[in-house]
């Protein structure tokens, strides 16, 4: 089964006490080792824009790790057929 990497920001939420991940997915990898190579060759820009995006949006969560996660290719189909799914109509006037 074929898996895609994606790269993925550990956030810790101090209201929870929770880590929440977050997903970049503009940009994704065949195997660990590429994505895990880009994510240390890229680190400071990934850190600081994903900073400058949750300062914007006032989000006070704090990053705490920057790596890779990997889904199969069956699982993200039926994902994204999910969000589909559950996306509101568009309502015409």
């Amino acid at each position: 089964m074929e898996k895609l990497f994606f790269i993925t920001a550990m956030l810790f939420n101090a209201e929870t006490f929770e880590l929440e991940p977050r997903y970049n997915q503009s940009v994704y990898f065949y195997d660990r080792i590429n994505c895990e190579a880009y994510v240390q060759q890229n680190w400071s820009l990934l850190h600081d824009t994903l900073q400058v995006y949750l300062d914007k949006e006032n989000d006070d969560r704090v990053i705490q790790s920057i790596g890779c996660s990997s889904i199969s290719a069956d699982d993200l189909e039926k994902l994204l057929e999910d969000e589909e799914l559950a996306e509101p109509e568009s309502i015409s006037a």
